[in-house]
């Protein structure tokens, strides 16, 4: 809030000499507005331009009049500044002692000639029963004085003066500074040496001990500041919107950069999205047609005696290679439109594809025997049946691992070994991010120690220790994951191992020994014994969806208020 001085007025009062009527009594006024009476007799004066207020501090009002008996502060005889200030204050101008004997409310009047006099002024009024005071700069100037953070006004302490003055303080132009000083000159004596005393005297049968004296009104108001409270309230809501939108761009900003981190990483097969539970992927119909396509043999080797067992599935696998690679010289030799008549015998897989040493395709042992399509469980029939062979080295029939592909998941089934091209990356988002570097911050916690067995200590030959707050999630998950792929891995080695013996012809079997021919479950029945089948059938795909295993994953905003999308989206990775 800022003070205002809109008018200066001045009129002159008739004060009668304080009357008694004996011990125990108080002296009465009587006090007369000469100006307002009879204004031929008196002076009228009015200043409204040109008045700066110095300090507002310990004003009587905000809003209307300060007033009071117009005089000149006192300065000791031997001060230095009655000296300077002699030639703008005459002697005749009043004075404290030339003010009635009563409290009255004083306004002071004084010219400002130097900081260290001004001070002087203001302590001898700090002790009158004042309303304000005056200054003025010496001079015939009619402009507006400087203003209050004017070094015109310094005195040498920094301005406190303004705040420790107990009144407030104005200061007019040096032409209205001088008219004053000389309206109160001529209204410093008794009655018989003012204006018109005579007249005076006359009209209202004046006592030679009355006074009459000058009183100034200043006329203040105080402008309202909700101008600049408003523009202060719009610079902090500027400058908190400007923060959120800063803190907004840079978390976009890092995002992005996240985001485009990731893909590289996807791009290059350093990060399994699928693999890891990351977002559920497909893989692009051009990218299955690239998969070869076999017509499925398989013919064990006659022989006389029964040879001996592999000792391990990897024996097996690599004595399975070994014949592969002879098969695969003979169809070399092949015409090119016999493509599609392949022999597929038992044999290690023929990877075809690069980047299936990452650490997310699993192991290909189990691909030395396969007899049936994993997805609708049917068996393949010697050159007959029609099926896709994976990078991995899987097999399928055709109608079921693409509709698998391009509709469940982009890994293969059985070894969850990634089926999409190199340096292939999907759309990444945010929530792939968040869920990225979650995953990488719960394995980062996870530490596993290996202890050799000794007589020290009875502990087991392995143990696993999970600290963080997701040791405890991750143990459950990597006891699904090992209950899972020890279940796995023990049926279809077990498979392996006795599929890939070499079996005796059946006539050198003895008849008790020979084995029935599998017969047709129901399940399998239901599905037929055709080839060709145009679309899996019902229960292929109720197979696809266990064998996609996890349910569809969402964008994560699913479950979220309104406002929470909200805050999500300006905020991402918050």
């Amino acid at each position: 809030m800022s003070m205002s001085v809109d008018e200066i007025r001045n009129v002159v009062l008739l004060f009668s000499n304080p009357s008694w009527s004996g011990v125990g009594t108080v002296a009465s006024t009587v006090i007369r507005n000469i100006t307002a009476i009879s204004s031929k007799l008196t002076l009228s004066v009015r200043f409204d331009q040109n008045i700066t207020v110095l300090s507002s501090k310990y004003a009587s009002t905000t809003n209307g009049v300060i007033q009071g008996l117009l005089y000149v502060p006192d300065l000791s005889s031997d001060d230095p500044c009655m000296n300077e200030t002699a030639p703008y204050v005459p002697k005749s101008a009043v004075r404290q002692k030339d003010l009635p004997p009563a409290n009255y409310n004083l306004m002071a009047l004084a010219p400002w000639v130097s900081g260290e006099c001004a001070r002087k002024y203001l302590v001898s009024a700090h002790t009158d029963p004042l309303r304000g005071l005056i200054f003025y700069k010496p001079g015939n100037s009619s402009e507006s004085p400087p203003s209050a953070g004017s070094s015109d006004w310094d005195i040498q302490d920094d301005g406190k003066w303004k705040a420790n003055s107990g009144f407030p303080v104005y200061a007019v132009s040096g032409m209205v500074g001088q008219q004053l000083m000389q309206q109160i000159t001529l209204y410093s004596g008794n009655t018989s040496s003012v204006p018109f005393g005579h007249n005076l005297t006359t009209i209202y049968n004046l006592d030679s001990d009355d006074f009459v004296r000058v009183w100034t009104e200043l006329v203040v108001t105080t402008q309202s500041n909700m101008l600049g409270i408003w523009v202060y309230f719009l610079i902090i809501v500027g400058v908190f919107f400007a923060i959120i939108s800063t803190t907004s761009f840079l978390m976009h900003f890092v995002q992005a950069w996240r985001r485009v981190s990731l893909r590289r990483r996807v791009a290059a097969g350093d990060v399994n999205l699928e693999g890891m539970g990351i977002a559920r992927l497909t893989v692009p119909a051009e990218r299955i047609g690239e998969f070869p396509l076999f017509t499925y043999r398989y013919e064990p080797e006659p022989t006389t005696s029964p040879p001996a067992s592999p000792a391990s599935p990897r024996q097996a696998a690599a004595t399975a290679g070994r014949s592969l690679s002879s098969n695969t010289k003979r169809s070399s030799r092949d015409p090119p439109d016999a493509i599609l008549t392949t022999i597929l015998t038992v044999g290690g897989p023929r990877h075809s594809e690069k980047g299936l040493n990452s650490p997310f395709a699993a192991s290909t042992v189990a691909t030395d025997y396969q007899p049936a399509c994993e997805i609708c469980l049917e068996p393949y029939q010697n050159r007959v049946t029609v099926i896709r062979e994976l990078p991995c080295g899987h097999i399928f029939h055709p109608v079921c691992i693409d509709e698998f592909l391009q509709n469940n998941s982009s890994l293969c089934p059985l070894c969850k070994a990634s089926m999409l091209p190199q340096g292939y990356s999907p759309k990444i988002t945010n929530e792939m991010v968040r869920r990225e570097r979650a995953t990488r911050r719960l394995r980062d916690r996870v530490e596993v120690i290996d202890v050799e067995d000794n007589n020290d200590s009875d502990d087991a030959t392995k143990r696993s220790r999970m600290h963080g707050w997701g040791g405890t999630i991750k143990r459950i998950w990597s006891r699904g994951v090992r209950a899972a792929t020890t279940k796995t891995t023990t049926t279809t080695t077990t498979a392996a191992e006795t599929e890939l013996q070499p079996q005796p012809p059946p006539s050198m079997v003895p008849q008790s020994q020979q084995v029935p021919a599998p017969q047709l479950t129901s399940l399998q029945s239901e599905r037929g014994k055709g080839v060709g089948r145009g679309s899996p059938t019902s229960l292929a795909r109720k197979r696809m969806r266990e064998l996609a295993s996890d349910p569809q994953l969402d964008d994560g905003s699913s479950g979220l208020t309104k406002w929470q999308k909200i805050r999500k989206k300006a905020f991402p990775g918050f």
